[in-house]
């Protein structure tokens, strides 16, 4: 026994005591970590658009931005509402009809432009700006209190309105699919286990991991959306495995040994190096996800990578204590296993060996180019259901006017003239509805002393001119990002420095930043995950052959919304290999290492992969299930795009590695076995004259 073993055998009640004070802190720690909303924190800080945006927050007091519609209400009401909106807390400015034109001229004296912007089918838009980012607690108090105050005489839309929808969605549905989650998982446990008592015990073990993992989130400024949406399901479903590892061998043990704490002290010996492994491939999906540029994946990457860390360690100490102290009661609460016993289908799958294997060479190609088109958006507003509040004002105001797509140029001041001619060449440009500067709203002939310092103010500062140009065209896609790549041509004819930001500017910059992600994770998953299984196995070939068969079921994974139609999440899209391979490989490391113990003693191919099959059909078939239905539980519950197609993808993925790594990695191994015993250290010897196995 090690060191380590035999204390924590002989400390238990201090072990327990331990956890319950580190797990309460955790949890007090956990109501301090800041959850972001917004999609430009994790863009590199050196980007146009991001640099354009703290601009227009530093030097105007703009960062947030929404929009009201007003319907079938008099002007002077109108007026009324814009004055309380401007005087609310965290609302910058108000902008309407009546901050261009005098409401009481007959509307057909008024500037039909103006008009356009402001007013259409008895409707009026609001334009606020708000003094803090889209996602802070002061902007979304203020969205709260507009809404109040418009109540059913109109709705409200725009970026401030989407972050407010984000935070009131995932506070309100963590908590539900977590219980859903919690329940099936249950179930699952209870069908794979023998004894009532061991899932329970389970829990406990991983729930103490993810107290500490969502404690220590505070040493980050803030975690995102995504990450607080799924990360504690992910970090259950993915980590499970290690304590249906650590009580199999302490059940074992117990056959051998009459002392409990010595057999458990060598059950935690047997078992460690084992999860070690399977938790570091594991974590080393995750850590590719640091790679990617846009700085999401280092916290997803890093949140979940920290959550497994704490699984693993609260497994060999937690879990432990925990089966010695109530070893009577789970003895005495025993239960048949309800899982199947494989023995049948491993006899089907071995003689049917080369059909699956010629099905999967088929399937290889079709799937690798249908994940190679996969078509992704970047949109926040999209992650949204339909019936949100931000949707329905999005919606209603995007038919009835052109300018809710609003880009924000900034240019140096000083030279009206320029101004000028800019604002005219943008006016040409296909998809530019209007543009609005300083000197669309006052003659360039007059003095700018005499301009009102109010009118002024709203588009000058010390440094920068502030022009608005409106597209009346989608946040994304082609069409837009050609129409922003020409704005971009045409000012820098006229400056050497400007910033063009917005929502549009800021999803092309994203786009454009990460473009390589995907491959960048993709590549850096597959290093990572393939030299510790090369080192684990001592061997080339083996690491190729189990990281194949699981990125096969990536491919397919991500061909299946290809065929669909289905246009997915770009975060989805760049980190689903990396979570998949990494979470998945850890089957196909299980079957080939039980598949060269098994070979060791039969010395014959085929009777080696039928028990191996039996041997690893169920523990493989219950980490499946563990991670399909965790994240299932979030897909049929959550009502967020974003959570829906990425907690479907890792579930998906979970069925189809279970599929490949019982019914096709037997094959490869069978096939290429000469290879792999010419480049695998100490591989078994088989005898080739055996061939009797049923």
């Amino acid at each position: 026994m090690s060191w380590l073993s035999n204390a924590i055998v002989k400390h238990k009640k201090t072990i327990i005591f331990l956890y319950i004070v580190i797990c309460l802190v955790s949890l007090v720690g956990s109501r301090f970590v800041k959850v972001n909303y917004g999609l430009s924190l994790y863009l590199p800080r050196n980007l146009n658009s991001i640099l354009g945006l703290n601009i227009l927050e530093d030097e105007f007091g703009i960062a947030g931005q929404g929009y009201a519609l007003i319907e079938d209400q008099p002007l002077k009401d109108i007026e009324g509402i814009v004055v309380e909106i401007q005087s609310m807390k965290g609302v910058e400015d108000a902008i309407w009809l009546g901050t261009a034109e005098d409401i009481f001229k007959p509307e057909e004296f008024m500037d039909e432009d103006i008009k356009k912007e402001f007013l259409a089918q008895n409707s009026n838009l609001i334009q606020i700006h708000f003094t803090g980012p889209d996602d802070s607690l002061e902007t979304v108090n203020a969205v709260k209190e507009i809404q109040k105050l418009i109540g059913d005489r109109g709705l409200v839309g725009g970026p401030a309105v989407v972050s407010k929808d984000l935070q009131h969605i995932v506070a309100k549905e963590v908590v539900y699919y977590s219980i859903v989650a919690f329940v099936i998982i249950s179930i699952i446990l209870f069908l794979s286990l023998e004894s009532f008592i061991e899932p329970i015990l389970f829990f406990i073990a991983i729930g103490a991991a993810i107290a500490l993992n969502m404690g220590t989130n505070t040493i980050f400024n803030s975690v995102s959306f995504t990450t607080h949406s799924v990360a504690a399901i992910i970090q259950l479903a993915v980590s499970m495995d290690y304590s249906i590892f650590l009580l199999h061998r302490y059940m074992e043990e117990k056959k051998d040994y009459s002392d409990r704490d010595e057999a458990m002290a060598v059950a935690i010996d047997k078992t460690f190096v084992s999860i070690l492994s399977s938790s570091t491939t594991t974590i080393a999906g995750f850590l590719a996800l640091l790679i990617m540029k846009y700085t999401i994946g280092r916290d997803i990457g890093l949140v979940l990578a920290k959550g497994v860390f704490f699984s693993l360690i609260t497994v060999v100490t937690l879990l432990p204590v925990m089966i010695l102290l109530l070893d009577d009661l789970i003895e005495k609460y025993k239960h048949r296993v309800f899982l199947p016993s494989f023995k049948g289908a491993a006899v089907f799958i071995v003689r049917r060996k080369y059909i699956l294997l010629l099905m999967a060479a088929i399937i290889a190609i079709p799937a690798y180019l249908g994940q190679a088109n996969v078509e992704y958006y970047y949109a926040n507003e999209k992650v949204l259901p339909a019936t949100s509040d931000s949707s329905r004002g999005t919606r209603a105001i995007d038919r009835l006017f052109s300018n809710k797509n609003r880009l924000a140029l900034l240019v140096p001041n000083g030279d009206r003239l320029n101004e000028v001619r800019l604002m005219e060449d943008i006016k040409k440009i296909e998809g530019v509805g209007s543009i609005r500067g300083l000197y669309s709203m006052v003659d360039l002939s007059i003095p700018e002393f005499f301009i009102p310092e109010e009118v002024r103010d709203n588009f000058q500062s010390d440094n920068h001119t502030l022009i608005n140009i409106d597209l009346k065209l989608p946040m994304e896609g082609n069409i837009t990002r050609n129409a922003l790549d020409e704005i971009e041509n045409r000012v820098t004819k006229y400056y050497d420095k400007w910033y063009l930001t917005g929502e549009a500017a800021i999803y092309s910059d994203l786009e454009k930043t990460t473009s390589k992600d995907f491959i960048n994770v993709t590549l850096l998953s597959i290093g990572l995950i393939t030299t510790i299984v090369a080192i684990a196995f001592k061997s080339i070939s083996i690491p190729i052959i189990l990281v194949f068969i699981i990125q096969l079921g990536i491919w397919i994974n991500l061909a299946i919304p290809y065929m669909q139609g289905i246009v997915l999440n770009f975060i989805s899209f760049i980190i689903i290999g990396a979570i998949q391979l990494g979470a998945t490989i850890d089957y196909a490391i299980l079957f080939t290492s039980r598949y060269a113990e098994n070979l060791k003693e039969m010395k014959n191919r085929d009777a080696a992969i039928v028990q191996t099959i039996v041997d690893t059909g169920r523990p493989i078939l219950t980490s499946a299930l563990i991670l399909f239905t965790g994240t299932f539980s979030v897909y049929i519950i959550t009502s967020m795009a974003n959570t829906k197609e990425l907690t479907l993808l890792i579930g998906r993925g979970a069925i189809i590695s279970l599929v490949l790594v019982l019914m096709v990695l037997p094959s490869l191994l069978i096939v290429f076995d000469k290879i792999i015993g010419r480049t695998t250290i100490g591989w078994p010897k088989i005898d080739n004259k055996r061939r009797e196995w049923n």
